[in-house]
């Protein structure tokens, strides 16, 4: 009877050992090896959920939020003849630059109301040629939608969907950059 206690006391204590030996470290890849990477944390902000939309861009085509759920968004609110919207323009094309193999989306929201394509396209060279997208609302339905009231507004939508930071005023590259890296 010892024995067969003793028996049965050898395979639960294997079988454990088992098990604990593979939460102890990362699973290897059968063929090469390797220790397995560790799955990518997504950081959620508490913000709400940042409601879709889609609207033509410069260049004809249409730019949908959905379509870019995975990356942080930055949405700026902007005008062709807004003069003090031009340096955070150029802040973002630089960051874009920097960022946007890393997953940032830039998206340039034009709110006036007609489609002024060469004043979007001469702003858009002021910006140092951004190479993000430029979009037009001239129906202020995303404005609408953000309850955006001044120019110069600025909303970063996390990797999640959510919003993570809003301001209403110009913000400087130095400002945007660290906002800009915590959710990337």
């Amino acid at each position: 009877m010892i024995h067969g206690k003793f028996a049965r006391f050898l395979v639960l204590f294997s079988a454990m050992a088992l098990v604990l030996a593979g939460c102890s470290k990362p699973s290897a890849n059968a063929s090469t090896g390797e220790e397995a990477a560790p799955a990518a944390v997504v950081k959620r902000s508490d913000g709400p959920a940042a409601p879709d939309w889609a609207l033509e861009t410069l260049d004809g085509d249409t730019f949908r939020l959905a379509d870019h759920r995975g990356d942080v968004v930055v949405m700026f609110f902007m005008a062709s003849w807004c003069g003090t919207c031009v340096p955070e323009a150029q802040a973002l094309a630089e960051l874009y630059r920097e960022y946007g193999q890393e997953g940032l989306t830039v998206v340039a929201i034009n709110v006036e109301p007609e489609k002024k394509v060469p004043e979007l396209t001469r702003f858009r060279q002021l910006a140092n040629n951004g190479d993000y997208f430029w979009v037009f609302d001239t129906a202020f339905q995303v404005t609408q939608l953000y309850n955006v009231k001044a120019l110069d507004t600025t909303i970063i939508i996390d990797r999640t969907g959510h919003i993570a930071y809003r301001d209403g005023f110009p913000t400087p590259k130095d400002v945007l950059e660290p906002e800009i890296q915590k959710w990337l």
